[in-house]
């Protein structure tokens, strides 16, 4: 007898004797039981598997509602801060338009401005206005002053380079 023949022979027989011989289909089940599962272990990991998607999804939907709160959130701060910046806006220039009328009554009280050549605004309006517009000749003197005496030392100044680095040396 051939592999072939004994595989048709308890082909053919293997059913029968499973029915009418118990002893027999325990012992193939024991052989068979360790090298596959039976049909309740596949439920079972199925039912798993679907429980920890199903927990899965419902933390990702609490973190989504938690995340979607934070937006609202920061929504409603933004359109209080929009509101806040447009009525201080309106304020800043309610308040630039009175100036601005004050300013052209002043100009228009006092007549026109300098007629000279190379006057600014800034020097016709601070004849007016001079402790907001006016201009410190003094401290205009003393700035032309101290920008000239730095021109004056980084002129006077050798600059040598040695390994990098930068060693200044007044020049007497």
């Amino acid at each position: 007898m051939t592999v072939e023949d004994a595989s048709e022979t308890l082909k053919r027989g293997l059913p029968v004797l499973l029915r009418t011989d118990p002893d027999l289909r325990r012992y193939i089940l024991d052989l068979t039981h360790r090298e596959y599962a039976g049909r309740q272990q596949p439920e079972d990991r199925f039912d798993r598997i679907l429980e920890e998607l199903r927990q899965d999804r419902e933390a990702q939907e609490r973190k989504w509602a938690k995340q979607d709160r934070k937006w609202e959130e920061q929504d409603r701060k933004w359109e209080q801060a929009q509101e806040e910046n447009r009525r201080e806006w309106e304020e800043s220039r309610i308040e630039s338009r009175q100036v601005h009328k004050e300013t052209v009554a002043q100009l228009q009280k006092h007549g026109p401005p300098h007629q000279c050549h190379g006057c600014t605004l800034g020097h016709a309006i601070g004849g007016v206005f001079p402790q907001r517009f006016g201009r410190d000749p003094g401290k205009e003197l003393r700035y032309r002053s101290t920008q000239r005496q730095r021109i004056r030392r980084a002129r006077s100044a050798k600059r040598v380079f040695t390994n990098g680095a930068m060693i200044a040396r007044l020049i007497a």
